[in-house]
């Protein structure tokens, strides 16, 4: 890891976003940078001529660099710093991801300045996002992998996941478990006509689900006994498998930049960071590393 990007929120001058990236650029000794997007999207039904709303803008850019500057000044470590004031959030927060090309983004939600702005975020992620709700490090790790992947993409993002999650598990020595979410074959009922047929089927089906993701463990080298299998809605079997590991960091993935595609037996990732209680690394499978 060479390079991590927390950005910031004059709004919160804790920053659990700063904090939690400057302990992992403490333990693995990457560059940090912080950015500050200062958004400005003008007076609220006043529409401002070109001269006077530059200058507005100017004023704004200046004001925040002079809130970051006195925001790192109690700070020793070299850190690398922007702030640029902007109508576009979403665009200035991926541009600089763009220009720096971070090997993680921090971020907490609450640093989007509207609920959409957050949502259009997630739908382009940009880059390996920790998504922080507390500067804690890992120390028990929920990997979260598809039982069905439908596609290449989602096989490739099950790998990706497992990926980050192994290394992590190794860098900070924490737990790791791997959740995934099966069928219930009760809801397979009405196309099969009968409930019992339903049920012996989905046994058939779980038995070999679970052989398959046994084999994606193997592939990684990990053991039988860190697989939490369970029948029931992606969304639940997370909270239960977090409450029975103690995890502090879930580890999952999200197809496409511009969409978040349905994954974790057909579960939109987008739907479930909002209720996951820890922090959250959102991968993509364009991160995946082959070591």
């Amino acid at each position: 890891m060479q390079h991590i990007l927390a950005v910031l929120d004059r709004r919160h001058v804790d920053s659990v976003a700063f904090q939690a990236a400057l302990v992992w650029s403490k333990k693995t000794g990457a560059k940090l940078s912080v950015f500050l997007p200062a958004d400005f999207s003008g007076p609220e039904g006043l529409e401002l001529g070109p001269g006077l709303l530059a200058t507005v803008e100017h004023t704004l850019q200046l004001q925040a660099e002079r809130w970051l500057e006195d925001f790192l000044s109690r700070e020793s470590q070299a850190i690398g710093r922007h702030a640029v004031a902007s109508a576009h959030w979403v665009e200035a927060v991926r541009h600089e991801v763009e220009r720096l090309a971070p090997d993680l983004m921090f971020i907490h939600r609450d640093s989007a300045p509207t609920a959409s702005a957050w949502k259009k975020l997630l739908r382009q992620l940009p880059a390996p996002v920790c998504i922080v709700r507390d500067a804690s490090p890992p120390v028990a790790i929920l990997a979260a992998v598809s039982a069905v992947p439908e596609d290449a993409a989602h096989q490739v993002l099950n790998d990706t996941v497992l990926n980050y999650a192994t290394q992590w598990r190794e860098l900070w020595s924490a737990t790791l478990t791997v959740a995934s979410a099966l069928p219930n074959p009760l809801d397979m009922a009405p196309l099969m006509g009968e409930a019992y047929v339903a049920a012996y089927v989905g046994e058939e089906m779980a038995q070999s689900l679970r052989a398959q993701l046994l084999k994606l463990l193997e592939k990684h080298q990990l053991p039988a006994d860190v697989l939490a299998s369970r029948t029931g809605m992606v969304e639940s079997v997370l909270a239960q498998t977090i409450d029975d590991c103690h995890a502090n960091w879930v580890v999952m993935g999200t197809v496409g930049r511009h969409a978040l595609a349905a994954w974790f037996a057909g579960n939109s990732a987008e739907r479930i960071e909002r209720r996951l209680p820890v922090n959250l690394l959102l991968l993509r499978p364009q991160d995946y590393q082959d070591h």
